[in-house]
């Protein structure tokens, strides 16, 4: 959980940099981007930090068991 939160934060940082720009070069658009990515940063995160904690476990000398999909 706690890569997903600085995952998140990295992300909504990003997303607040791209909305100043478009809202420099685009005043009507700059808080619609802003939502937009805001919203999406929570999604686009999980994966992100799925596959950082992945790696961090692997570098850590552990090895990762994936679930099988076909399983119920």
């Amino acid at each position: 959980m706690t890569v997903y939160i600085f995952t998140t934060i990295t992300v909504q940082f990003a997303g607040f940099l791209i909305s100043q720009f478009v809202d420099y070069e685009f005043p009507t658009f700059g808080l619609m981007t802003f939502l937009a990515i805001f919203l999406s940063a929570f999604g686009l995160a999980w994966p992100l930090a799925v596959i950082i904690t992945e790696w961090l476990i692997k570098r850590a000398g552990y090895e990762v068991e994936k679930a099988d999909a076909r399983a119920t």
